[in-house]
């Protein structure tokens, strides 16, 4: 982290309004009165607006590193400023688990499908949407892997696209190759597997980066992609 380099780069307005945003916060109500914990949280999101740091492109390590704190303290920096951005809004952040689903490392492990979330506020609010649905996930080996059920894998999929767009997701699949089922979550099963043997690794190591290629198109509802894409998938089954 480059501070002058990144002042010199700064619209000389724009950091003037960021400035006087942090100041009047710190002098509500009188000067000094803030927690020190606010006062962090504040110069955190001073640093964000600013470009000094990016807590949604930038991995935990990175910044930890540039700030020269903790992982612990990074990790609750940044769950605070998601909280205070995103919290209030379920949309908001079942957007960023679609963004996740599509193009974090996405891997299989056995019967379990394993999703790398390092964002603590999208991790936790993954989870619950997982429990909400009736399912376990399980983070002990590794707090930002998420190891799941297919079967929870599925459910989240199906609960995050929109229902107006699951009969045709359903017939473009089918085209593809997916075995016929009544329901998408029924096709969306056959897929996944399908996508685990062939695409993704049999053990959580085995990453793979072609994967967001094949559940981008069907989160966007890209039909005319995902019979092209998901056919060469089936082609051999």
């Amino acid at each position: 982290m480059d501070i002058t380099k990144t002042f010199e780069q700064i619209d000389p307005e724009f950091a003037k309004a960021k400035l006087c945003e942090f100041l009047v916060a710190f002098n509500t109500p009188a000067f000094g009165a803030l927690p020190k914990r606010e006062v962090e949280i504040r110069i955190f999101e001073l640093m964000r607006d600013l470009g000094l740091i990016d807590p949604q492109g930038d991995s935990l390590y990175a910044i930890m590193t540039d700030l020269r704190i903790t992982r612990a303290k990074t990790s609750q920096l940044v769950f605070d400023l998601d909280v205070r951005d995103f919290g209030g809004s379920k949309t908001a952040l079942n957007e960023r688990v679609r963004e996740a689903l599509v193009n974090t490392r996405f891997a299989k492990d056995g019967d379990y499908f394993v999703l790398e979330v390092e964002n603590p506020l999208l991790l936790a609010h993954l989870r619950q949407e997982i429990r909400e649905l009736g399912y376990f996930s399980d983070t002990s080996f590794n707090s930002a892997l998420v190891r799941m059920p297919l079967e929870a894998a599925v459910a989240l999929m199906e609960r995050l696209i929109p229902k107006e767009h699951h009969d045709a997701i359903r017939r473009a699949l089918v085209e593809a190759g997916a075995p016929e089922a009544p329901t998408l979550g029924g096709v969306l099963r056959s897929a996944m597997k399908t996508l685990g043997t062939k695409v993704l690794g049999e053990v959580a190591g085995e990453v793979a980066k072609g994967a967001s290629d094949y559940l981008g198109p069907v989160f966007d509802a890209a039909i005319a992609q995902i019979t092209e894409t998901w056919a060469g998938l089936f082609a051999d089954d």
